[in-house]
């Protein structure tokens, strides 16, 4: 090999290396830079092709990371992280189907690559195919059992199915899990795991999202109930509405009071024994602030139409399938005798419907449950508004990808716990129009009897 090729592939490495430092320190595009000019000097590179994929991929960029990783496979056609990372830009994309594919290669390659077939399961969970995606997990915990991520997709399956005995214990595995959305708290004094706790005082922390917070809060007066001095730590766009008898609420951030126990949120069905059969599900277990109520009525007046809420888009992660395509909420615009409100918090773009947005003088999630409050019927996706409006005991129509979050069971068109609720699911993935149809359809029912009352 010529002395100027040794030259530029030892200074290729050495550029590599100094992207690696800066992607370590969390420096994403400068380290990109690196690998770029790393595979300029040596473009056979593929540990460059791998890293540059990766940085993409930290900064949303998955079509860009797939195109690389697409380019390092012409290189390297039997490297199985390249295999495993594309199929990772393309679980992002929604394309469950071809990275399906690109983990089943991943496994040919190196059939010990745990993480690939744990995430082969969550495309075929999101395909559908749940038996599939319990097999991948169960089968990496016979020769890992203690793989967390494994064992909290295996959660999410039990969960889904209404397994709750044992979906329960696998949900604790989430304080292992990489990435896991909230941090292990790490106090000093000891998690509450059920024993009597009459007189003492128990903190409560609510934990991921706030949909999590909205569904879960309702074991907290169940836990007072116990006998105990409840603190109630929750985010605090939430704490306006969390007025619950005997329960002090602590916005996340301000000082805690002492306490004796503590547990997180979501560990108290468990504790509880919850089986679908025992859900406390009687509402409203919220009600919105009292004060807040006459400015919300006089914003939303009753002109005798059938006043509805919409919202059409959740976060992206960890579920980019749930948001609706706002150009398909067309059919909606045709059912008349509807007066249209958004739900929809930062939207700027041009809808096929006429709305009216309120959505600027809201403060926190008291004030969206007063707004809701003053509503007939929330139309949404898989948001914490649905949450918010099943604890308030108020009509909502929840539109729902083809594989849903466990919360949301499947085969029903009810939810155990909301019983307020009415689910409308795909009966494909991606199938969005369909869905919208019949949400028009149920519209057109509900809206016709307000059209045929008389006017006062």
């Amino acid at each position: 090999m010529p002395s100027y090729q040794n030259a530029a592939i030892i200074t290729s490495q050495t550029i590599h290396a100094l992207g690696m430092t800066l992607l370590q320190a969390g420096k994403v595009n400068e380290a990109a830079f690196q690998f770029r000019k790393a595979l300029g000097l040596a473009p056979g590179f593929t540990d460059a092709y791998l890293c540059l994929g990766h940085c993409l991929h930290l900064a949303g960029r998955f079509d860009e990371a797939l195109e690389v990783y697409d380019r390092a496979l012409r290189i390297s056609p039997d490297s199985a992280p390249v295999w495993n990372n594309r199929g990772n830009a393309l679980l992002e994309l929604c394309r469950y189907n071809d990275a399906a594919e690109s983990y089943s290669r991943t496994l040919e390659l190196a059939p010990d690559f745990h993480d690939a077939r744990v995430t082969l399961g969550t495309c075929y969970q999101a395909l559908g195919q749940f038996a599939k995606a319990r097999a991948a997990c169960e089968a990496v915990l016979r020769v890992d059992p203690n793989h967390a991520e494994a064992h909290w997709n295996r959660a999410l399956l039990l969960l889904l199915h209404g397994d709750y005995h044992e979906g329960w214990r696998e949900y604790e595995w989430r304080w292992l899990k990489r990435n896991f959305t909230s941090p292990l708290r790490d106090f000093v004094q000891p998690r509450w795991q059920g024993e009597p706790i009459g007189g003492k005082t128990l903190l409560i922390h609510a934990e991921q999202g706030f949909g999590d917070t909205l569904q879960f809060c309702r074991y907290v007066p169940l836990v007072a109930a116990l006998g105990a001095r409840v603190v109630f730590e929750c985010h605090p766009p939430l704490a306006s509405l969390m007025n619950m008898v005997g329960v002090r609420t602590v916005p996340m951030g301000e000082p805690l009071p002492s306490f004796d126990l503590h547990v997180p949120l979501l560990s108290l069905p468990m504790i509880f024994g919850t089986s679908v059969e025992t859900i406390p599900g009687e509402v409203p277990y919220l009600t919105p602030p009292a004060d807040r109520l006459p400015f919300w009525r006089s914003l939303v007046p009753d002109e005798g139409r059938l006043k509805v809420a919409l919202c059409w888009a959740g976060k992206s992660y960890p579920d980019p399938g749930r948001s609706c395509p706002p150009e398909l909420l067309a059919p909606l615009a045709t059912v008349e005798h509807i007066s249209w409100y958004s739900l929809q918090f930062g939207w700027k773009e041009a809808l096929p419907l006429p709305m009216a947005d309120p959505t600027g003088h809201v403060r926190d999630f008291g004030d969206t449950a007063a707004l809701i409050a003053q509503l007939d019927l929330i139309i949404t996706v898989d948001t914490a508004v649905a949450h918010l409006a099943g604890a308030l005991g108020k009509p909502a129509w929840v539109m729902l990808p083809h594989a849903p979050d466990w919360r949301w069971m499947t085969g029903r068109e009810d939810s155990p716990w909301y019983p307020s609720l009415r689910l409308f699911r795909q009966a494909r993935p991606g199938s969005w129009r369909e869905v919208v149809q019949r949400v028009a359809h149920a519209l057109e029912n509900r809206a016709r009897p307000a059209r045929l009352a008389p006017a006062d």
